[in-house]
């Protein structure tokens, strides 16, 4: 292999694990503050309607959704935030 080769491989390499490591890394504070604000108004929505809802999805408390965003993903933050929309926009089940 090449000087130029090794380079070019090393340089991959570095970009590939750079677009991996940022893809995987928590939430942003905003993120997570935007983040629980609508956990608690989703949850808020469901007690609202007497839905049942509980557990650890469904509670209004913000500083657990906050703490619990700021140590996922941003990507795993939004998806959790799709589950619970889609429960409130499909009446359920919880």
């Amino acid at each position: 292999m090449t000087k130029l080769n090794r380079m070019i491989l090393i340089s991959v390499v570095a970009l590939m694990g750079a677009a991996v490591t940022t893809s995987a890394m928590a939430a942003s504070k905003q993120d997570c503050r935007t983040y629980a604000e609508n956990a608690v108004f989703q949850s808020n929505t469901m007690q609202a309607q007497n839905r049942g809802c509980t557990g650890w999805r469904w509670h209004n408390w913000y500083d657990g959704h906050y703490r619990w965003c700021r140590n996922v993903s941003k990507d795993t933050a939004v998806a959790e935030y799709w589950v619970r929309q889609q429960t409130i926009a499909n009446n359920g089940p919880c």
